[in-house]
């Protein structure tokens, strides 16, 4: 009787140890490199709303913003008459500001895709205290968290909040 029994258990350990060797094998690779872990609808067509005005576009690329592909441009969302879009140039993910005259505000911001991780793309206007931040797509409950004290912050998307001046 004492064999059946050790014979037994060594059937069992070595299942146990086989489906844990399974789990490991099929566990999802991160690719901390892919803009779309922070914009997701980069693996989707572009729409029409996700173009930036061709006038912006242009003077982007007039002033030296090499590697920004019009047809990566996906809208963000909008606070206080500003809609953001985001969009990944090379190892970068950028934000471009645009008021509602279609003109942008001066400013745009790019961060490291492989750094969004730690934080995101945060942009904020002191003059008028309006901020958009760009996170990691889920991410924005945890980072609305970390702002609770601060007024005027809203989620508009699992990967999009803003900061309102009103």
């Amino acid at each position: 009787m004492r064999t059946g029994f050790k014979i037994t258990l060594a059937g069992v350990v070595t299942a146990g140890a086989a489906a844990a060797l399974l789990g490991l094998a099929q566990a999802p690779q991160v690719d901390f490199d892919d803009p779309s872990r922070i914009i997701p609808s980069l693996s989707n067509p572009q729409q029409e709303a996700d173009k930036v005005p061709a006038e912006i576009m242009s003077r982007l690329d007039r002033d030296g913003y090499i590697g920004i592909d019009p047809s990566q441009t996906r809208r963000l969302g909008e606070v206080d008459g500003i809609t953001f879009y985001g969009v990944a140039a090379g190892d970068k993910i950028c934000m471009i500001p645009v008021d509602a005259t279609g003109k942008d505000n001066g400013s745009m911001g790019c961060g490291l895709v492989k750094n969004a991780e730690s934080g995101g793309l945060k942009l904020e206007y002191r003059a008028t205290s309006q901020a958009a931040w760009l996170v990691v797509h889920g991410a924005a409950e945890k980072s609305l968290e970390s702002v609770k004290g601060e007024r005027g912050w809203s989620q508009l998307a699992p990967n999009f909040l803003v900061r309102s001046n009103k």
